[in-house]
């Protein structure tokens, strides 16, 4: 089994939320159907139809599955990753599960890139938590509810955690 930073799963599902029937996406009020803790896809890949339904256990082997399999993978793929603290890796784990696992260096993500490659910033807070806040879709529906969550992502990444 692979080690997930705790800190990142508890923060994806304070955000997240649980729904243990499928629900269009919020942003764009249809796909990709979500349902569970913001899953997208099946555990098979195939995509979630509105009407199906799951249970607790379900949700959460599927969350814990998805981040191993999907997200933990390009994710240690990162550089810096083997430096960054148990709180650190829980951010951006967080960061990729809204994004995508694969934002890094990725078109539209040269600020938090830039900070994952240069230790010198990792903890100056106000560069943190504006480098973070850049990513809200400003404007959106969903701007205020990601605010948070960047805040949140920004606060966990500051915050002291063994290497």
């Amino acid at each position: 089994m692979t080690k997930l930073p705790a800190p990142g799963v508890d923060l994806i599902k304070e955000f997240e939320g649980c729904n243990l029937h499928a629900y269009p996406d919020p942003r764009t009020g249809g796909k990709p159907i979500t349902i569970g803790w913001g899953a997208t896809k099946k555990l098979d890949g195939s995509d979630w139809r509105l009407g199906e339904s799951i249970t607790q256990a379900q949700a959460d082997e599927m969350l814990i599955t998805q981040l191993e399999e999907d997200y933990l993978p390009p994710l240690q793929k990162i550089p810096s990753w083997d430096d960054l603290s148990e709180n650190q890796k829980g951010a951006v784990l967080s960061f990729g599960y809204n994004l995508g696992c694969n934002f890094y260096n990725g078109s539209g993500f040269a600020s938090i890139s830039r900070l994952l490659k240069n230790s010198d910033l990792w903890n100056d807070a106000k560069e943190v938590t504006r480098i973070f806040a850049l990513y809200c879709n400003p404007g959106s529906n969903v701007e205020t509810g990601l605010r948070r969550r960047r805040v949140a992502e920004a606060k966990l990444w500051l915050t002291p955690g063994s290497h």
